[in-house]
């Protein structure tokens, strides 16, 4: 069995279920010492004890509670090698109906939590001289729906901050690159779902949506999260992976939104 990652020190938060948790898996199954970072306490434990790794409560939208979840890495194990920045919620309603506290908590979960996240292991990096960055980002980053303002304005951000990470952290042996996932068969995305008047008709229309015509795995994106944080990407950074099923390759096929007739 492949060992990519052994002896290697890992950091996944939004660690305790769908993408991070199956990132955490991949990770541990490849031979890394993997820390699964979370709020969801119950999960988070679960999947830390399921691939003998660690669990920290963190809310990425706290400073000193990142900072001390990668200084407590490198205490334990004398460095950080990969952090995938993957936390995140999901936000659908219409920026006219967004109000300024809803605004900020997606901002501050999606957007600041990866910019902290990305700062404290940054500086770890430069000093040992090598890691990888990968965070989580999404294809809303690009183009979106009217609906999902402040997501969109979230994903943009961490975007635009993974190329600047990548050009920080270049002279330094430390590489930067984004996941854009397609609509990946997550809870996040299933509580979406719950929203409309029939879940399992919205999921099947989110699937159908991509050219491969279903949702994404969550373990499909792990493996493009460990191909962007192994040394087989060494000479990749500053990029976005679009794991989306031919999404954007697409153009729209029925009438713009809004017309009439």
């Amino acid at each position: 069995m492949s060992e990519r990652f052994a002896e290697r020190v890992v950091l996944v938060t939004g660690g305790a279920t769908g993408i991070g948790a199956a990132s955490a898996r991949a990770f541990a199954r490849e031979g890394a010492r993997v820390t699964v970072v979370d709020v969801n306490d119950a999960d988070g434990e679960a999947t830390a004890v399921e691939i003998g790794g660690r669990f920290r409560h963190v809310d990425v939208r706290d400073e000193d509670a990142v900072r001390d979840a990668v200084e407590e890495a490198v205490r334990d194990f004398g460095r950080l090698d990969v952090l995938l920045a993957n936390a995140g919620i999901e936000w659908t309603k219409r920026i006219v109906d967004t109000t300024l506290e809803e605004w900020e908590r997606v901002i501050g979960v999606n957007l600041t939590g990866v910019y902290l996240c990305c700062r404290f292991a940054l500086m770890q990096m430069v000093k040992q001289g090598s890691g990888a960055i990968v965070v989580t980002a999404s294809p809303h980053a690009l183009m979106t729906v009217p609906d999902a303002g402040a997501y969109a304005a979230s994903k943009g951000g961490v975007l635009a901050l993974t190329k600047a990470l990548a050009l920080e952290g270049a002279p330094h042996g430390v590489r930067a690159n984004a996941l854009l996932p397609g609509s990946t068969d997550t809870p996040m995305l299933r509580r979406e779902a719950e929203a409309s008047s029939d879940p399992e008709r919205m999921v099947r229309l989110w699937g159908s949506a991509h050219p491969i015509a279903r949702l994404c795995r969550p373990e499909e994106v792990a493996e493009a999260a460990l191909f962007l944080a192994s040394d087989a990407a060494s000479f990749v950074t500053g990029s976005a992976l679009a794991v989306e099923g031919g999404l954007l390759a697409s153009l729209p096929s029925g009438p713009p939104v809004g017309y009439t007739d």
